[in-house]
């Protein structure tokens, strides 16, 4: 994969669809959760977030070194506001995935498309057609019976996590702003140095030096994260802030067969039903036909 300035190649292919990208992205962030929440069991979530930052802010500015860009880009205020705005939506989103179950945590993360659809009405004057709002509540519908309310969620992470869903999506807008004025490379580079600033205060009093194959995994999380990041970005410069956040959905999917294979939470029948409308509500999302089916980015 790389970026040029007009196109994005992945693996030979020009033309790709902004929802294949979303459930990519999707994708690699719930391989990078998975990450997160085994690095968690020793390693506090905002050291981890330290680290996280570190690796991708190194990929990034070699990426953009080799493609001769300007290091910080041009829209310099509102990149630090994305990247403000992502950092606590980070932070919050690692300190859920070390307090409870990773699929409830992706779920609570998720409902950052409500949040990225309410703002983009009134930061991005975006409209969702009826169908797609419609597609979105069954979305909701599932998320609700995959969380539970009162059964499996603690209140204070719960809470935490909403709030960092919140600030998700408004960076999402954010970045479709950004789209007009910088490159993806610069708007995913800001997101890692603002939380390189604001972490090490918060770490240095109480770090907690990774040892062994923690080194691997935080390792690990930069990379994924890094891959989620390009396919996010690069997603949202090419369509509507509500519809694209809303395929990633499909993280919940990836969450909870990640944890029942690595940390044995078995869903139930309410995780099952859950599941498949989401999945109905992202296949029905994906192939509205509303901007483009396929564009040439």
């Amino acid at each position: 994969m790389k970026f040029s300035r007009g196109a994005l190649y992945v693996t030979g292919v020009q033309t790709v669809c902004s929802s294949d990208l979303m459930i990519l992205a999707a994708f690699f962030f719930s391989v990078m959760a998975a990450f997160v929440k085994l690095g968690g069991n020793r390693l506090p979530s905002q050291e981890i977030v330290l680290f996280r930052s570190i690796i991708v802010w190194i990929i990034t500015a070699v990426m953009i070194k080799r493609l001769h860009l300007p290091l910080w880009g041009k829209n310099k205020r509102l990149l630090f506001l994305r990247g403000f705005t992502g950092f606590i939506g980070l932070s919050a989103f690692y300190f859920t995935l070390t307090q409870i179950p990773i699929a409830d945590s992706i779920t609570i993360q998720y409902t950052n498309p409500l949040f990225t659809a309410l703002l983009a009405v009134f930061l991005l004057k975006e409209r969702s057609s009826t169908a797609q709002w419609a597609f979105f509540l069954l979305a909701f519908t599932g998320i609700v019976f995959i969380v539970r309310p009162g059964y499996s969620i603690y209140t204070f992470p719960a809470l935490i996590g909403l709030g960092g869903a919140f600030c998700a999506g408004l960076a999402y807008n954010l970045i479709r702003i950004l789209r007009k004025t910088d490159h993806p490379l610069n708007i995913i580079l800001y997101l890692p140095t603002v939380s390189i600033v604001l972490s090490i205060p918060l770490v240095i009093h109480n770090f907690t030096m990774p040892v062994g194959i923690e080194w691997l995994v935080l390792l690990a999380i930069g990379i994924t994260t890094q891959i989620a990041q390009i396919f996010l970005t690069k997603s949202l410069h090419i369509e509507r802030a509500a519809k694209a956040t809303n395929v990633s959905y499909v993280s919940i999917i990836f969450a909870t067969i990640f944890g029942l294979i690595f940390w044995s939470e078995i869903p139930d029948w309410r995780t099952a039903i859950g599941a498949i409308l989401v999945i109905i509500a992202v296949l029905w999302i994906a192939r509205e036909p509303e901007v483009h089916h396929r564009r040439k980015i």
